[in-house]
């Protein structure tokens, strides 16, 4: 029996390594995301200590202002890094999805294939036995006919 080929073998091993390279990179900005979400907790953290120390009239109070005021800068500035990210994310899950859908698609066509394909071999394969059957039969009957002289 031939084996089994998937015509399109290629193409399917290319729209694997693109799936694959699709979900490194939104892995990838997934761990950007988390890395700016680390980032505003602890910029959030360090205003509330601000804020905390800031009440106090001396010295350190006015530093504690001051520092506040560039942790805001700061919270601010990821603020916009984490909006940028997330668009990011949003568009490369979209194409990991796509990839993945596109991935799917041919791999259904090849299993679709390879069953229409073991069909067909089965269907030839009791072709031949029920002709050699038949040959076996008609071999007997002729072997019979031969006896009686």
């Amino acid at each position: 029996m031939r084996r089994f080929r998937f015509r399109l073998a290629p193409l399917l091993r290319l729209r694997a390594q693109f799936e694959r390279a699709s979900r490194r990179e939104l892995a990838a900005a997934m761990g950007v995301l988390a890395g700016i979400d680390q980032k505003l907790a602890a910029a959030a953290q360090g205003l509330r200590e601000c804020a905390e120390q800031g009440a106090r009239p001396d010295a350190v109070g006015q530093l504690a202002k001051a520092l506040e005021n560039g942790l805001r800068r700061h919270h601010w500035r990821l603020q916009k890094q984490l909006k940028e990210a997330q668009q990011r994310l949003d568009v490369v899950r979209a194409d990991y999805t796509q990839k993945q859908k596109d991935l799917r698609t041919l791999q259904k066509l090849r299993d679709q294939q390879r069953e229409a394909w073991r069909q067909d071999a089965l269907r030839a394969e009791q072709a031949e036995l029920d002709e050699l059957s038949s040959l076996a039969r008609a071999a007997a009957a002729a072997s019979e006919g031969e006896e009686p002289r």
